[in-house]
């Protein structure tokens, strides 16, 4: 396995390596802990199953950052028993799930990962058969059916929806909606959530409207919901003249990228859909959201599981801590992975993690854990419940609203 260059400092480094090799080589000698038919449990070790090769490699190495800070590899001011064996899924399925089983036999308390759907998948089933707790990071929805051992802890379009509509119905007042939505996985499922979300708390969709990933022109779409065009091309319609339309609903959902809805924005304000609340997903939490004209997004609400301008002060020591260890800024999905590892790191030092079912217990007990992606619990369900970031655009800028 091969760990990118960190930027510490070069004895960090060096260290830092010695420690992923005695690692990976104590996971392989199994008998290190225990004979090969029962394999005894070290109720400081973590394992880890991330993509350190193969098409995720970027997102497992950075994925990988996270464990490792949260584990107190980089606080040389406190020594931690705390030992994470690590393995390379290699972006497959079938390897990720044959990792659960050598990190069992290694003797590892718990499991992290793995990132991708496929081999979450995977590696839930194993860990499911073992009985070996695992704490996944997907966002593939019914993880956690698998069984009474897998948990997830990661940013799912449903918790983002969930949100979304919670804050649009109690905090602003709206019950009238029109969904307009890429037509891929991605976007059918939001629209799909949101349709059902929406119902189910008592409001009204009124109007949806498709358009092809790669679109450019939304022309049809948006007169579709309701929109008018100027006169004339090129001349910009003024409030009151001709008469504004009513779309027949109050806010708009968009659940695409910041730099698609900052192209829809401005054919929406063409086409004389202004005035009304536009709502989105993390996927608008980009400076590129701003790079057309930021006044048609003023009061727009979107969510994320991290910000990177939080007001929060854990949030700000992360950050911090992330920069010094590694020498750039923590992104959402490092955020998520940093709270699990810290997580399990608290319950093992906490002495509730001497065997893997003390583990087990003690993730369903979490309740509320302030983290740097939001307040975390794990409900009956095991999949985690986030408090999260509830971000809008004033004045030109994104800001946390809570």
């Amino acid at each position: 396995m091969s760990k990118r260059g960190f930027t510490a400092t070069v004895g960090r480094r060096c260290g830092l390596t010695l420690i992923l090799i005695l690692a990976l080589s104590i996971a392989a000698a199994c008998p290190a802990f225990a004979d090969e038919n029962t394999p005894a449990v070290d109720h400081y070790a973590i394992g880890c199953i991330l993509p350190l090769s193969g098409r995720n490699a970027a997102y497992g190495n950075r994925a990988l950052d996270a464990v490792l800070l949260a584990a107190g590899v980089f606080n040389a001011a406190k020594e931690t028993p705390i030992r994470v064996l690590i393995e390379d899924s290699q972006s497959e399925a079938a390897v990720a799930g044959a990792a659960v089983e050598k990190l069992a036999r290694a003797g590892v308390t718990c499991i992290l990962g793995p990132l991708g759907s496929q081999e979450a998948f995977e590696a839930a089933k194993e860990a499911q058969r073992l009985k070996i707790p695992i704490l996944t990071l997907t966002q593939r929805e019914g993880i956690t059916e698998v069984g009474d051992h897998v948990f997830r802890n990661f940013l799912t379009a449903a918790m983002q929806v969930r949100t979304v509509v919670q804050y649009a119905q109690a905090e602003l007042g709206l019950r009238r909606f029109a969904i307009l939505y890429p037509d891929d996985p991605y976007g059918q499922e939001m629209a799909r959530l949101f349709r059902e979300e929406v119902r189910r708390k008592g409001g009204e969709i009124r109007k949806e409207k498709p358009y092809k990933a790669d679109q450019t022109d939304l022309g049809e779409e948006i007169r579709a919901l309701g929109g008018v065009a100027p006169a004339s091309p090129g001349m910009e319609v003024s409030a009151g003249f001709p008469p504004k339309p009513d779309p027949g609903f109050e806010a708009l959902f968009i659940p695409d990228f910041s730099y698609r809805v900052a192209m829809i924005v401005q054919q929406l304000a063409y086409y004389d859909i202004t005035g009304i609340r536009l709502l989105g997903t993390s996927g608008w939490d980009s400076p590129e959201l701003l790079k057309a004209d930021p006044g048609h997004l003023q009061g727009a609400v979107f969510v994320d599981g991290f910000f990177i301008n939080s007001f929060r002060p854990e949030v700000n020591d992360f950050i911090e801590a992330f920069y010094t260890a590694y020498g750039r800024e923590p992104d959402t999905m490092e955020a998520l992975v940093y709270d699990a590892a810290d997580i399990a790191v608290k319950l093992l030092l906490e002495n509730r993690g001497e065997t893997r079912d003390a583990f087990r217990r003690g993730l369903t007990q979490i309740k509320g854990y302030r983290g740097v992606s939001g307040k975390t619990s794990f409900p009956a369900s095991r999949d985690a419940q986030k408090d999260l970031f509830i971000l809008t655009v004033k004045d030109g800028r994104i800001v946390q609203v809570k």
